[in-house]
């Protein structure tokens, strides 16, 4: 494998490897950060190891090149200091980045993965429930007209309603549904199509819901659509006439992913209530199919322009042609070439420092660092830059290892 994705929620683990049509799911761990969590402290010792654990078993199982982490939802309420503690001890012993990803890239990724062939004259909604959010992306004709991160997740309802995975559960269904409504935005128009996304394509399979041949778009990992009526009657099924036991079983290898499956079908119900769905799509697409195709809204990038601005322009140019767009440097042309502070032709109104406190801005707006280290050299203006943006939390990728030692054991990722 030359690169696992990792993706890591408030209580799931899903490895992930790249194929021809994106993420291919290699395997799923149920392990419940949400119940050892808060925003000071990070994650208890003991779920932390677990979590360490986990990944080195997988990373010897699958031996891959690289690894590449996303996490979401409760890890955004990280404080700093925790943060960094668990950022530096995932480092310490996996050699992989802890990479938490912002509420509005994960709306880019799941964009990216979940409506690319879509063509339809018709209001889309894409639908993402994790286990302490939920995303919602509103989409005309191919263009975002809405964005919703919403603090609901499967961890919300379980909490709500304590007795969803009892054999059969004790909780009606419409009884959960109108409690989250009351949690969701209204829209206009309405959306009459959805995509349901979250391994729910695999889930619906398994559990026997009534799915038909998708005719609205054509795209093979999106085969298969259900109609709002039929997807409200399965979901009463589920809760009132299989066990919970029943479910598990479907999923042996990991039955408790099946614990969420009540929680989970109640939230998309009273979303597909709500934006007034009438045919749904699940997906098992997910974020790091959206990762695969496009892992950067945007960058920036640093190194030494005075000793290797070639380098720098290629790899600045590799990247505006594959849709990132890179907020600094913004100009192409050095005009002091050799001078110890380098400017760029368009940067005449500025001093250095005006320049500088530029390039750190751009820095906090970047969905990344991008350290042009050729050969591993890092000079002392890039070092700067490197520690500021640690400082921040900002994701930093130095496309060559550097010599630097005490860069060699910062929480860094090596390669592009």
């Amino acid at each position: 494998m030359k690169v696992m994705y990792i993706d890591i929620g408030s209580s799931t683990v899903k490895v992930y490897g790249a194929g021809s049509d994106g993420a291919v799911l290699k395997e799923t761990k149920s392990l419940p950060f949400k119940n050892e969590f808060s925003p000071e402290v990070g994650l208890s010792e003991k779920m932390k190891q677990e979590l360490i654990d986990y990944v080195n078993r997988a990373k010897g199982k699958y031996k891959p090149v690289r690894v590449k982490v996303f996490a979401t939802a409760i890890f955004r309420r990280l404080a700093r200091a925790a943060y960094h503690r668990l950022a530096d001890d995932f480092f310490e012993q996996t050699g992989a980045y802890f990479n938490v990803v912002s509420h509005e890239l994960e709306s880019f990724y799941l964009e990216k993965a979940l409506s690319s062939e879509y063509t339809g004259g018709v209001p889309l909604l894409l639908i993402n429930i994790g286990g302490g959010s939920t995303e919602l992306i509103v989409k005309e004709a191919g263009e975002v007209v809405g964005r919703y991160n919403l603090e609901v997740g499967v961890g919300t309802a379980l909490n709500d309603f304590p007795f969803l995975n009892e054999a059969y559960s004790k909780h009606a269904l419409r009884e959960v549904v109108d409690s989250i409504s009351k949690r969701l935005p209204g829209t206009k128009p309405a959306t009459p199509v959805a995509i349901y996304n979250g391994g729910e394509l695999t889930y619906m399979r398994l559990a026997g819901y009534n799915l038909v041949a998708n005719d609205i778009f054509s795209d093979l990992a999106h085969s298969c659509v259900i109609s709002s009526g039929d997807f409200a009657a399965k979901n009463e099924e589920i809760y009132q006439k299989i066990s919970i036991k029943e479910l598990e079983n479907l999923m042996p290898d990991d039955p408790l992913w099946m614990h969420g499956a009540r929680a989970c079908s109640a939230i998309a119900q009273a979303i597909v209530e709500k934006f007034q769905v009438e045919k749904l799509v699940p997906s098992d697409s997910n974020m790091i199919d959206g990762a695969i195709k496009q892992e950067y809204r945007s960058v920036v990038l640093t190194g030494s322009y005075r000793k290797r601005w070639s380098y720098i322009s290629k790899v600045k140019q590799n990247l505006l042609e594959n849709g990132v767009k890179v907020l600094s440097p913004r100009y192409d042309t050095i005009k002091n070439p050799g001078a110890d502070f380098i400017e760029f032709e368009g940067e005449e109104n500025m001093s250095p420092l005006e320049i500088m406190r530029y390039h750190l801005n751009m820095i906090d707006g970047s969905d990344a660092l991008i350290v042009c280290d050729a050969d591993g050299y890092v000079g002392a203006s890039t070092l700067m830059e490197i520690g500021y943006a640690h400082g921040i939390g900002k994701r930093i990728i130095f496309t060559e290892k550097p010599e630097e030692y005490s860069l060699q054991i910062m929480p860094a990722e090596i390669g592009l």
